[in-house]
This record gives structure tokens, sequence and C-alpha cells, in this order.
């Protein structure tokens, strides 16, 4: 019976242990740090990547994600930035005839694009041409 009180007693307190770590790095580290603690050994950020129809910029600090234009492909990304801003733009390729405009794909993004960001889009002969900044100060 010890042993088994001793047992549970140790799985609870991993638990706490667990909870206590992933709060301090979601919640509290943000707010004070201005960082993810997970992030910190990191190099090479910021860096952009695609997830899907998604580009998604990795920071120290925080994420910027937005949707590319449905039935695209994003190609010769660029980016610069800080700790918790990026700059950049990124080329949205069509394979087929399925294309939108410049002016559509802002209107598709209305209302999915973070809070500290923005999105422009051009038209260029492969596609669109989009450029975004996002600075994310709390």
């Amino acid at each position: 019976m010890k042993v088994a009180l001793t047992l549970v007693a140790v799985l609870i307190g991993a638990v706490l242990i667990f909870a206590a770590a992933r709060f301090a790095d979601e919640i509290v580290a943000p707010l004070f740090f201005n960082s993810r603690i997970g992030r910190l050994h990191e190099e090479n950020l910021p860096k952009v990547l695609v997830e899907g129809g998604i580009l998604y910029c990795r920071m120290k600090a925080d994420d910027f994600r937005f949707p590319l234009p449905p039935g695209s492909r994003a190609v010769n990304p660029v980016l610069t930035g800080g700790f918790d801003t990026v700059e950049g733009s990124v080329e949205a390729r069509f394979d087929g005839t399925n294309r939108i405009t410049a002016s559509e794909y802002e209107a598709f993004l209305s209302g999915k694009v973070q809070i500290g960001g923005w999105i422009t889009a051009q038209t260029i002969s492969e596609g669109l041409l989009i450029k975004f900044h996002y600075f994310g100060d709390r």
C-alpha cells in the first residue's frame, strides 16, 4: 500500500511539474522575457516555412502565420527580421488556370492576419508577389 501511494504521489508531482513548465513557457516567458524559453537555444531565427497552404515565420519571441492563395505554391521566400519582427516577400505561383487577383487575395485575407501584421499583394507574370510585415510587440 505504501509503495502504491508513493507511486501515485510521484506521478502527480511529475504532472504538476510538467504543467508548471508549460505554463511558464507559454504564458510567463512571452510576457516577461519577450521570448519562448524553448526557442532561446535555436539558431538562424527568424526563418520561414511553408506548412500546407500556410506561410509560417518563426522568431525567438513570436510566430506569424497567414494563408497563401488557394491553389498556389510558395517560391523564392525572402525574410529579414529580428527577435519579434519579420519583413519579407514570397511569390505565390499557380500551376493551373485557377488564379486569383491581388485584390481578391487581399479580400480573402480579411480577418485572417494576426494583430501586428500586414500583407500586400501585387500581380506578377507567374502569380502574385506577396509582401508581409509583422511586429509582435504585445
